[in-house]
């Protein structure tokens, strides 16, 4: 059986009881990379921390870049291991409800091509960015498309994004917009040069988010904009975790305020309810 099992937010400690009953239970454990990052942090010892959720989780966790599980040869190992025991791989937030696409994809090409070689799956979930949220006090059938604000470089500046906020706006709702992540982001110069050499990961933080998507409006130029520096937005950091920080406010105002360590999330802010709106005063800007 292979376990995709959700970790939950936070320091990996967000698994489930169900989740925990069947890593202790897996011959081996996997742990994506991008799941690494998050549970693990890139400013403290990640070995001291991953040597934590080891003793937590009671075994010993192999940590599997996107490529291995992606690519077919690396992906096949693991579906091998499970084709003859218990093997779990574990995935931040929920298994299919992830904070970025791409690992979304890979989740559901993993679960896939198990069901293909005939071995059983098993999907455990956990809480996600995606309801957890909710801990900003609007309502999560309130919310619109979701988004993904990609890191913007001197020569790409997408804003494909832009049209699912316009409709947002337009039927009164709110927009989740989820920050980029570099996990192992090539350097295009060496790639060119036959070279493979990755960028240090990178986490898109609240204010990057914010004054990018104020230079699409700068961009687009539209006599009415979809959104602007005085629109309600919710900076969200650390969602889920003890020192989680959730700061309401104007664009312009958020836009200059620490919200520290990663992850970050924002919430462009759609018509609310009065219940909403109380809500709302608990997290705004002083």
């Amino acid at each position: 059986m292979l376990y995709i099992v959700g970790m939950g937010l936070g320091d990996g400690r967000g698994v489930t009881v169900r989740g925990l009953d069947a890593v202790r239970r897996c011959a081996r454990v996997y742990m994506e990379a991008h799941a690494a990052l998050l549970a693990l942090g890139v400013d403290d010892d990640p070995s001291s921390r991953l040597a934590k959720l080891e003793k937590l989780y009671g075994k010993e966790v192999i940590v599997a870049g996107r490529e291995m599980v992606a690519e077919e040869d690396c992906g096949d190992r693991i579906l091998r291991e499970a084709a003859g025991a218990d093997v779990a791989f574990l995935v931040v937030g929920h298994p299919f409800g992830s904070d970025e696409p791409s690992s979304e994809t890979t989740h559901t090409d993993l679960a896939l091509r198990a069901k293909k070689l005939g071995v059983g799956v098993k999907v455990i979930d956990s809480a996600s960015v995606l309801n957890a949220v909710g801990a900003c006090g609007l309502q999560l059938h309130r919310y619109g498309e979701a988004i993904t604000v990609p890191f913007f470089t001197e020569t790409c500046k997408r804003d494909h994004f832009y049209q699912a906020i316009v409709n947002n706006r337009w039927l009164g709702l709110h927009t989740l917009c989820l920050l980029d992540i570099h996990v192992k982001g090539p350097v295009y110069e060496c790639l060119c040069r036959g070279n493979k050499a990755y960028e240090p990961p990178r986490f898109m933080t609240v204010n990057t988010a914010i004054s990018q998507l104020l230079e699409v409006l700068e961009m687009r130029g539209e006599p009415e904009p979809a959104y602007d520096e005085d629109s309600l937005c919710i900076g969200v950091a650390r969602l889920g975790s003890d020192d989680e920080k959730i700061v309401a406010g104007p664009m312009g105002k958020l836009v200059d305020l620490d919200f520290g360590p990663p992850p970050h999330c924002l919430v462009i802010v759609g018509e609310t309810t009065l219940v909403e709106e109380e809500m709302l005063e608990f997290y705004m800007i002083k």
